[in-house]
């Protein structure tokens, strides 16, 4: 029973060390954030996905950067970006930020959702990084799009 046991960890770090992990080798970063109403820092965006697309430089350049990451705001419109496991956050770099309408997200959002593509751009660095977004406030009567992009 206990050589089972030594071999199964045995078996288990060689694999680690055999590279059966990631395999594009990119290193990745803790992100979290809150997204808000624009005016209104008070007013959270609830069930929102917030996606970091990476970028190879800050100024767009073609090449191969690495898995896009993505999270779905809570009721408090905080998120964390998960991109190769659950809240391991994004590839350290350069990052279009995008943020979708969710499954979840309620008819009744504050936010003006209507516009797609890219709402800022931003930098992942080693260590923890925390971000907030700015959506526009959703004007009286506007019906929100539940259609993914």
């Amino acid at each position: 029973m206990k050589r089972t046991g030594l071999t199964l960890l045995i078996l288990l770090a060689v694999m680690q060390f055999a590279g059966c992990g990631r395999s594009d080798g990119f290193n990745v970063a803790l992100v979290r954030g809150i997204v808000h109403i624009e005016g209104e820092p008070e007013t959270p965006v609830p069930f929102v996905e917030v996606i970091f697309h990476p970028r190879s430089q800050e100024d767009g350049a073609a090449g191969i950067v690495g898995k896009a990451g993505r999270g779905v705001t809570n009721e408090n419109g905080e998120f964390t970006i998960s991109t190769y496991a659950p809240g391991d956050g994004a590839v350290i770099g350069w990052h279009e930020i995008r943020i979708n309408v969710s499954r979840e997200t309620q008819p009744d959002c504050p936010a003006d959702l209507s516009r797609s593509g890219i709402l800022e751009t931003v930098e992942v660095v080693k260590g923890k990084n925390e971000f907030t977004f700015t959506l526009p406030k959703r004007r009286p009567n506007q019906r929100l799009i539940l259609e993914q992009n």
